[in-house]
């Protein structure tokens, strides 16, 4: 419904940020899963969210390739901590389109995959040099690491309309140590926190958020901000299906589906 009324259809998320976080000071709450977003909330705003580009889905991939496939993260950003951060590789990933792109946005994995690697690395990506652990390996992963905190934080400065005064992140990426580092050194003095600070799982808070949405949904409330992704209007998202048991009529509850 949100795509039918000229929406991005993403991000949904905001809709639960606004709720939770939106009657505080200005804040970002900041997802990184396998793609990055951002929800600018506080007392007198009117939320901004978009996609800010890849979150964890670069990092991983190169981890996949100099473990060949042994491992699919890097635990707490272990591994990006021993190698070296090639500048030039940074501005060849910033060169990307999307990040001249001003918001409402959103992109995902099919934009930010293995090719852009093998375009901005060349022979460093296809060499068997890469993979076993190799210091050529690693310098890689620190490389894409400190970039997905970089685009983050020039992402702010570019699109953010308010000065923040905390960023809260969610998602995978906060169990990255060298990740939260990167992105605390390049917010300064604005603090950087996980969201477990407030009790929240980082893991948990989209499943919490749905749950948020499906709630709305039944209550019959608009359960989007059609300003965040660029629909025309507001529209209750979901649809409410009868969950029926093999052999009854009547119904044992509803599952509510979102989109």
């Amino acid at each position: 419904r949100d795509l039918a009324a000229g929406g991005e259809g993403a991000p949904l998320v905001p809709c639960f940020d606004q709720a939770w976080f939106g009657h505080g000071m200005p804040r970002a709450l900041q997802n990184i899963g396998g793609i990055a977003n951002v929800t600018l909330v506080g007392r007198t705003l009117s939320p901004v969210a978009f996609d800010t580009g890849p979150g964890n889905c670069l990092i991983d991939a190169v981890v996949r390739r100099i473990t060949r496939g042994a491992q699919s993260y890097d635990r707490h950003g272990a591994m990006a901590q021993r190698g070296r951060i090639d500048q030039d590789a940074i501005r060849r990933l910033w060169a990307h389109p999307y990040f001249r792109r001003a918001p409402p946005k959103s992109t995902g994995p099919e934009v930010f995959h293995e090719s852009l690697l093998n375009a901005v690395f060349g022979r460093r990506w296809t060499s068997p040099a890469l993979t076993g652990g190799t210091s050529r390996g690693i310098d890689v992963l620190a490389t894409v690491t400190y970039f997905t905190a970089y685009h983050i934080a020039e992402s702010y400065r570019r699109f953010l309309p308010a000065t923040i005064r905390e960023v809260i992140v969610s998602g995978g990426g906060a169990f990255n140590r060298t990740l939260m580092t990167h992105l605390a050194r390049l917010l300064r003095p604005v603090p950087v926190h996980s969201i477990a600070r407030y009790g929240l799982p980082p893991q948990a808070k989209e499943p919490a958020a749905f749950a948020y949405l499906a709630w709305q949904a039944i209550r019959g409330r608009i359960n989007h901000l059609p300003g965040t992704t660029g629909a025309s209007g507001a529209r209750l998202l979901g649809t409410l299906t009868p969950v029926l048991p093999h052999s009854a009529a009547r119904p044992l509850g509803h599952l509510v589906t979102l989109g």
